[in-house]
């Protein structure tokens, strides 16, 4: 079964990977209100920086915005948590590919 911290994880790993080929140093805390701002601000500056990227910055968002909400509510449907995570790991390895 597929748990919160699961999804979180997944999206600090999306999170690196984007920081890493934007080259920004953004501070947020781990609470939900950054992840909040995160949802905007990440996706935004990777679609800057690679705007080939922009038909999935909405997903993008939609990830933060998903584990926003499991941190909030501290439970989140299995079957979106799934999907969450799919969506991260999937995005994660072509931004991770963006380096090279």
């Amino acid at each position: 079964m597929v748990s919160v911290t699961d999804m979180i994880g997944a999206t600090w790993r999306l999170e690196d990977a984007i920081r890493e080929v934007i080259a920004e140093n953004l501070n947020f805390s781990n609470n939900s209100n950054p992840m909040k701002n995160k949802a905007r601000m990440l996706p935004h500056l990777l679609v800057q920086k690679y705007p080939q990227l922009s038909d999935i910055e909405h997903e993008l968002r939609g990830v933060f915005e998903t584990c926003r909400i499991a941190i909030d509510h501290k439970s989140i449907s299995p079957v979106v948590a799934k999907a969450a995570i799919a969506i991260a790991d999937e995005y994660r390895e072509i931004i991770v590919k963006l380096k090279h």
